[in-house]
């Protein structure tokens, strides 16, 4: 992916949002020379349209000099499949009225078998987790608008690479959720960032794997998203995750294994926040001390087994403790 391209992409106007989004995805797809070789059939899956649509905004981009395309003939002789290569050349666009118009229409494929761009591989490859893209194509911002939405979506992969200390560099989905459509105004860099801490500490992992931007990005389910990282910050405001891990040390000082916060810990507290009727660090360590004192020997080592500060973070075991079902 070339982010010169991509800015230059974002800045010129084509007269058609889908036509702005094919143009966008093969930006991203494009080396730093302006070459790709995508699919029709890629390009329509992620920009949500149909391939005849795809190849009719392809040679309207032609059309305005922002294109060329080259066909590459297969292996024997020229009896093998054949594929597209094409140049991005977008320093002297032509104006899109030139252009005839070219039909929007989107057709209804299937969103479940639309895969994520990965982070980190290259261009051809791509991830088997199925993410559902948004239904409306965005629409383009005009002028400046277009270098500071890149500019945020450069912001927020930045900010997403620093909180999981990967090197992702698949920016489309923060510029899709940051591009306001028909149906939705624009998100902010700001409700991104939030999004992205809550589900960092919160989702629970599938082994070492991380969310990926894609995965955080998803249209359909962003506003509950954002409903629930909100309700999330205001928790994490009032429960100080340091503060009750030293209450938890402190308390089973001679009694629990002693513990550590790390990032897995602190998601933990976060989510057992959600169960109690005072969301407050003083719920916490009231939770310990009656623990403490009404947990039978068992849970303290009678029979070799002793509970943990992992095993009091499970809801259950705060059910239990206050119900005296212990």
């Amino acid at each position: 992916m070339s982010m010169t391209l991509m800015a230059r992409a974002m800045a010129i106007k084509t007269g058609n949002p889908i036509r702005k989004l094919v143009l966008i995805k093969l930006a991203d797809n494009a080396n730093d020379n302006g070459e790709c070789w995508p699919s029709y059939q890629h390009i329509a899956d992620h920009c949500e349209c149909s391939r005849s649509a795809v190849r009719s905004h392809i040679d309207a981009l032609i059309g305005m000099g922002v294109l060329t395309k080259e066909n590459r003939m297969g292996i024997n002789n020229g009896k093998g499949n054949t594929s597209n290569v094409y140049y991005l050349n977008l320093d002297n666009p032509m104006p899109p009225k030139s252009t005839a118009p070219v039909p929007s229409k989107i057709t209804g494929m299937p969103l479940e078998n639309t895969p994520p761009m990965p982070c980190g591989g290259t261009r051809t490859s791509h991830s088997f987790e199925p993410v559902n893209e948004p239904n409306d194509p965005p629409n383009p911002q005009k002028g400046e608008g277009d270098e500071w939405l890149l500019a945020d979506a450069k912001k927020a992969l930045e900010f997403y690479n620093e909180q999981t200390g990967t090197r992702c560099r698949d920016i489309k989905p923060f510029v899709l959720m940051l591009t306001p459509t028909k149906t939705r105004e624009a998100y902010t860099l700001a409700e991104l960032q939030l999004v992205i801490r809550w589900v960092l500490a919160t989702w629970r992992r599938r082994g070492s794997g991380l969310p990926k931007p894609a995965n955080i990005c998803r249209v359909n389910r962003f506003d509950g998203y954002l409903a629930d990282a909100e309700a999330w910050a205001t928790t994490e405001a009032d429960v100080d995750p340091d503060a009750v891990m030293k209450g938890y040390n402190e308390i089973f000082a001679d009694t629990l294994p002693a513990a550590e916060l790390d990032a897995d810990r602190r998601g933990m507290i976060i989510r057992l926040a959600a169960h109690m009727k005072n969301k407050t660090t003083g719920a916490f360590l009231g939770y310990f001390e009656k623990f403490r004192a009404d947990a039978p020997d068992f849970y303290f080592g009678a029979s070799g087994w002793r509970a943990s500060f992992d095993y009091l973070m499970k809801p259950e075991t705060l059910r239990k403790t206050r119900e005296e079902a212990l």
